[in-house]
């Protein structure tokens, strides 16, 4: 939960806007989906290490069209490590959250603009 509260409110300082906490997500796993899949595979290696993987999973409502870019990095890192267990959606929305805390504000501004209008879509205009 804290990781959650921590990646919300850096992307808000970032943002300098009031956002969805769907809309976290979305910005934490696009830029996820650009870093190299050796990178996300180092990331998701240090998840225990981090005191981020437990034994419960938390739903937080993803889209379909956010689990389908989770889906794209779990497959990019079956791709570079074949002989590992394809990594979980869950341990990817973790390692997302937990790489947008350390991602600079210039960084994030534009992954939210580029999101933007995926992450607001069916909202009133």
């Amino acid at each position: 939960m804290d990781l959650l509260i921590d990646s919300h409110v850096h992307l808000i300082r970032s943002t300098r806007a009031l956002l969805a906490w769907g809309t976290t997500l979305q910005v934490a796993v696009d830029c996820l989906d650009r870093m190299p899949a050796p990178k996300v595979l180092e990331q998701l290696a240090s998840l225990s290490k981090a005191g981020l993987q437990g034994g419960e999973d938390h739903y937080v409502g993803a889209s379909k069209g956010l689990n389908h870019i989770a889906t794209r990095i779990a497959e990019r890192v079956v791709e570079v490590a074949p002989d590992r267990d394809a990594p979980t959606l869950a341990s990817i929305y973790i390692v997302a959250l937990h790489q947008l805390t350390r991602t600079d504000h210039k960084t994030l501004r534009a992954t939210y603009e580029r999101v933007k209008p995926t992450a607001h879509s069916g909202a009133p205009g």
